[in-house]
């Protein structure tokens, strides 16, 4: 076989998948942006830049209020006063901006569209807190799509770990070694081979700032709709429960 007949097998064996959120299906960073000044102001505190918090997204709320507390020359992180200060006000401004200023994806609707009409059941795994990852996925129109919800409060450990994944698969009672996790950072690629799933990078989104290794990856899309087009319809065959 040649490396693009190899890729074409491993795909074809996906009988599911689960799908990250922020920088994956949804551009969330000028809502992330907003609270995070917001808060920033509060605490009488200089501004962070769009490009700043695109950096500090991806392993969940917490991580987030502490990047943008922490000074990055000195590498000096904040002390627990002023991140449960913070925390308490950045999860305040952002109840108020949650899927203000989102938008979704080129190419998401339409991918997830295919992949549901092809028959494969979806979920999303995200490690943004489930109080917020629920209105945004209405707020957006992509609720329907998804048979599981996982968010980053759903299971004691948050991506990279595997557990959100399994707990997915779980729920849709789909096996791991036939899911294919799709996300825009290294944080999902770890969290699918943690969990001997198939991993898709997307090309776009926010990385932490660093780009995905295609290395690492099954394939790597432009978009989901360009990923939905590589996949064959669902074979009526029965599905087996995670392990």
């Amino acid at each position: 076989m040649t490396a693009p007949d190899v890729l074409k097998a491993d795909l074809a064996s996906t009988r599911s998948l689960t799908i990250d959120l922020d920088g994956t299906l949804v551009d969330t960073i000028f809502d992330l942006h907003q609270a995070c000044n917001a808060m920033l102001a509060e605490l009488a505190l200089p501004d962070r830049s769009v490009d700043e918090i695109a950096r500090f997204v991806g392993r969940g709320t917490h991580q987030l209020v502490r990047r943008c507390l922490s000074d990055e020359l000195s590498g000096n992180e904040p002390d627990a006063e002023l991140f449960e200060t913070g925390l308490a006000a950045y999860l305040k401004h952002y109840t108020h901006i949650n899927g203000k200023h989102a938008r979704v994806y080129a190419g998401v609707k339409e991918g997830l569209a295919a992949l549901q009409t092809a028959g494969y059941p979806m979920g999303v795994v995200t490690n943004k807190p489930l109080k917020f990852t629920l209105p945004l996925l209405e707020a957006t129109g992509l609720a329907p799509y998804f048979k599981a919800v996982i968010g980053g409060d759903s299971t004691p450990h948050k991506k990279p770990a595997p557990d959100p994944i399994i707990a997915a698969c779980l729920e849709m009672d789909v096996s791991l070694i036939h899911n294919l996790h799709v996300g825009d950072s290294g944080n999902d690629i770890q969290a699918a081979r943690a969990a001997d799933c198939l991993a898709a990078g997307v090309n776009y989104g926010y990385a932490e700032g660093y780009p995905i290794d295609a290395s690492q990856c099954d394939v790597i899309v432009g978009s989901l709709a360009e990923l939905a087009a590589m996949l064959p319809a669902m074979p009526n065959i029965g599905q087996t429960r995670a392990h």
